[in-house]
């Protein structure tokens, strides 16, 4: 009987394996690890997959985007059907190694019977994902009316609706008309708007859209459009700028140049980004499980609580590094930092829940936590208090 029973266990753990959920994504998308994704990937199914790490921002903005394909594609996958997986970089660190990952999140999409895998480069809302599936399955596009996704192409723009809208414009740039059909101004500017969506539709960084906002008024009113018609310039989800400028073909072009120069960090700068690995002073005490009680046992520990790819982080580094080399004579007084991708224990221990959180010791005793200018002259000051006060 014993041996009945391990044979099912056996036979369970991958399917067990293939199904745990992750922080972030819901449980319809298949959570690979370094075993199941060496079974899985090259075998009859095709997969599109997904690095990701938990606390990268554009992976969380990714979120119902990715579900929704899993929930359509994995609810009626067969033996040779499309497969939506995901795979944690900060837990598979060596698999996303191996697959040439170097940001987050990386999409990568595998035939049936191919362990090399063809990174997505376009644009992560549905309509994107699923024409890019489509031609790899060399399936016809799908009817607008059909499906979950009620997004549609007209002359290079796309038509959104309450359904579609905040998926297609969650993450990147964003170019949308809001309109009424019967408004007179809406008709006179419809034919430069289609010029300028055709002009644009092979422009990967930005996407021109349009709302029909007597068909979506919850859209429509979520970015209080009072007038029609209304042109936003939307970035990653959030509104950044109405357009006031003339309504033809030169002025939205113009536009358009100006708000990708304005925002040029967003398209280069990824939030998941893997970091080049660059020197930094040996005077910054690195801390981990094994040594932080011990390190912080005598005199004063002022220890940063970090992320590599946190943007604030990032700032602060420099900084962090000069406040070491202030103290550096000070033998009483270590600066540290733990870096919670690694040490995600000792971070969740400590119940560190944003980054970069500041922390004060004495002799093992925390003191407090630093909320003001993260300035070398706030930091040295704030430290300072702590050793005067250690020294009366």
């Amino acid at each position: 009987m014993s041996s009945k029973y391990s044979i099912l266990v056996a036979f369970c753990l991958p399917i067990l394996q293939l199904s745990l959920s992750s922080d972030l994504y819901s449980d319809k998308v298949l959570n690979y690890d370094s075993q199941t994704f060496k079974q899985r990937i090259g075998g009859s199914n095709p997969h599109f997959v997904n690095f990701f790490a938990p606390w990268c921002g554009y992976c969380k903005r990714l979120k119902p985007v990715w579900d929704e394909l899993a929930e359509k594609y994995n609810a009626v996958s067969s033996n040779e059907g499309l497969v939506i997986a995901k795979v944690d970089c900060t837990v598979e660190t060596p698999t996303c190694a191996d697959e040439g990952v170097s940001g987050y999140p990386s999409l990568i999409y595998y035939e049936a019977g191919q362990k090399k895998g063809t990174k997505y480069q376009g644009k992560r809302d549905l309509v994107g994902l699923e024409d890019f599936i489509s031609n790899y399955l060399g399936e016809k596009k799908r009817d607008a009316t059909s499906g979950s996704i009620k997004t549609k192409l007209e002359n290079g723009a796309l038509e959104l609706t309450d359904d579609s809208f905040q998926n297609t414009v969650n993450w990147g740039l964003h170019f949308v008309k809001f309109y009424a059909p019967w408004c007179g101004h809406c008709q006179k500017m419809a034919h430069a708007w289609e010029e300028l969506a055709e002009n644009l539709q092979h422009d990967k960084s930005v996407t021109i859209s349009k709302v029909d906002c007597t068909e979506n008024k919850k859209t429509c009113a979520e970015f209080e459009v009072k007038g029609y018609p209304t042109l936003l310039w939307i970035v990653n989800g959030k509104k950044v700028e109405k357009y006031q400028g003339t309504r033809d073909l030169d002025g939205f072009k113009r536009f358009i140049t100006d708000m990708k120069a304005a925002h040029k960090e967003t398209l280069e700068h990824e939030e998941g980004r893997i970091p080049d690995p660059k020197d930094e002073p040996n005077l910054v005490v690195e801390l981990s499980n094994d040594n932080f009680e011990n390190a912080i046992a005598q005199g004063i520990t002022f220890v940063k609580f970090f992320v590599p790819w946190c943007g604030h982080c990032k700032r602060l580094q420099p900084v962090w590094n000069d406040l070491a080399i202030k103290y550096a004579s000070n033998p009483k007084i270590k600066i540290a930092k733990v870096d919670c991708t690694q040490e995600e224990k000792l971070c969740g221990d400590h119940k560190i829940a944003g980054y970069p959180t500041l922390y004060i010791y004495r002799e093992s005793r925390f003191l407090a936590e630093y909320h003001g200018d993260r300035k070398l002259e706030n930091l040295h000051s704030f430290v300072l208090e702590y050793v005067q006060h250690t020294e009366l």
